[in-house]
């Protein structure tokens, strides 16, 4: 995000704070101290990328995303307790960037107040909105390779099991058609809904767009009802192939769902997965998205993201960076954006989460000197659910302290894995890119980043950052070996 004109620079000539904490929040105060997680909307999840390496293939560079691996770690910052439902924190660091230049590193950490123990989320309409074509495989599959469909019915049951009587369901399906073969039900007509699940069979192509556009008309008659909290659910391998299947076209379709408060997660199953329609999606106010290949994806994501995924607890955080003389934006990292956008400093939602968030913005020396006593002052602005503006100013800087032998200063452990992660993803999201055409610049891009992530990880210490060194290496052997590259898609 070089020459950032759209961000405000300033001297802010205060005495420099090593950490800041300010909350707010619109689920009431707690006794919390801001050490339950939060984290942005998005992709949530790097599966994909992951189960293809896996399986011998280079992931494509839409598959890779800092924002994905983000939020499969829990890279939470301390400060002062919190006592609302969301926590902002912020921490500096200094490092070289991926080309060994000198860079400043702000992260912003988010965190709630909310005790996971006594929390009750809020009743909610869940319209099940189901890809029944062909390449879904309703009738194939098995315990050990299971196939979308399987993977659909399975995940649709687990999500009965905790459904009460105050929520709602309703079942979209599509294939060469958009039925609706459960309209809006209570929860507590268990075994209507379970006989419907059971039901579902294969139908021909994939009118992914008709059938969302059923699932918005179903989420918009349960706002008018009086209904508050209102999420599609769609499942699907993300090869839609009929009616409109561009990107730009379920942008606009789910952005306008969310303009009227009916908002999605997307369950994006198997390997032929279409990331860029995906992408565009999970940006959007509201959204979410998570991938899943193997049974034992779905028990995990039960345990680690429900009812978390269901529930957003801010909207449009924005980051906005004054810093200290001599210092410029360069980059964000980790803030979800659509297929072939540039980096915003922009968060369309928040959710709550058993991880503990992040995003990260470097900054580049625009003068000598610059990064010798850098802070950074990050004013952040967002909208509470009950539609109230927040914002407020966090501080960060360097205290003084010399870098290490390699260059770096943090002033939080978790700052360094935070940017650790964003600069291996970053590389192996450039070195996919580069693969199709050249395979030795690729394979010299994701040797520079293996290396220096292993370098990271070894420094910090984090057992959690193991197994990314792990993966790191098992992709730049992949390209060495000159794999094949793709999402299987259409396979």
């Amino acid at each position: 995000m070089r020459n950032h004109d759209s961000r405000r620079v300033s001297l802010f000539l205060t005495p420099v704070l090593m950490l800041a904490t300010a909350c707010g929040g619109d689920f009431g105060s707690g006794s919390g101290a801001g050490d339950f997680g939060a984290t942005p909307g998005g992709v949530k999840d790097m599966k994909l990328a992951r189960e293809l390496i896996a399986r011998g293939q280079i992931p494509p560079a839409a598959a890779l995303l800092v924002e994905g691996m983000f939020a499969e770690h829990d890279l939470g910052l301390t400060g002062a307790p919190c006592n609302d439902t969301l926590c902002l924190r912020a921490a500096l660091g200094v490092a070289p960037d991926r080309d060994g230049d000198d860079r400043g590193w702000l992260q912003i950490g988010l965190s709630s107040n909310v005790e996971p123990d006594i929390f009750q989320r809020p009743a909610t309409t869940y319209i099940m909105t189901v890809d029944v074509s062909g390449s879904m495989g309703w009738g194939s599959g098995s315990d050990e390779y299971p196939t979308p469909g399987r993977l659909s019915r399975q995940l649709l049951h687990a999500l009965v099991d905790p459904i009460e009587a105050r929520d709602q369901i309703a079942i979209v399906t599509y294939g060469s058609n958009v039925n609706t073969p459960l309209p809006i039900t209570s929860g507590a007509s268990e075994g209507a809904i379970r006989s419907v699940i059971d039901s579902l069979r294969e139908s021909g192509a994939t009118d992914m767009y008709g059938g969302l556009v059923r699932a918005y008309q179903l989420g918009r008659q349960a706002r008018a009802d009086g209904r508050q909290n209102v999420r599609v659910i769609l499942f699907t391998d993300v090869q839609p192939n009929v009616g409109p299947t561009a990107p730009t076209a379920f942008d606009d379709l789910v952005s306008a769902g969310a303009a009227d408060g009916v908002h999605i997660t997307v369950v994006a199953l198997g390997l032929g997965v279409g990331p860029e329609v995906l992408q565009s999606m999970a940006k959007v106010r509201g959204a979410n998205a998570y991938s899943m290949q193997q049974n034992d994806d779905i028990p995990t994501f039960m345990a680690d993201e429900y009812p978390w995924f269901t529930v957003p607890i801010a909207y449009d955080l924005a980051v906005d960076v004054r810093h200290s003389s001599g210092l410029t934006i360069d980059q964000g990292y980790g803030f979800p954006v659509g297929f072939a956008e540039q980096p915003r400093l922009e968060a369309a939602t928040v959710f709550l989460s058993k991880r503990r968030g992040a995003l990260l913005v470097s900054l580049e020396e625009a003068a000598d000197g610059g990064l010798d006593a850098a802070y950074a002052d990050a004013d952040l602005s967002w909208v509470n659910p009950s539609g109230v503006e927040r914002s407020l100013t966090l501080r960060a800087g360097r205290d003084g302290t010399a870098l290490d032998e390699r260059g770096q200063w943090f002033a939080q452990e978790a700052a360094a894995r935070t940017t650790a992660l964003a600069l291996l993803v970053s590389g192996m999201h450039d070195a996919a890119a580069a693969y199709g055409g050249d395979p030795a610049l690729a394979a010299t891009i994701m040797r520079a980043a293996q290396d220096r992530f292993a370098a990271d990880a070894a420094s910090i210490g984090a057992v959690t950052l193991g197994p990314e060194v792990e993966l790191g290496a098992a992709m730049l052997a992949l390209i060495e070996e000159r794999a094949a590259q793709g999402t299987l898609y259409g396979q």
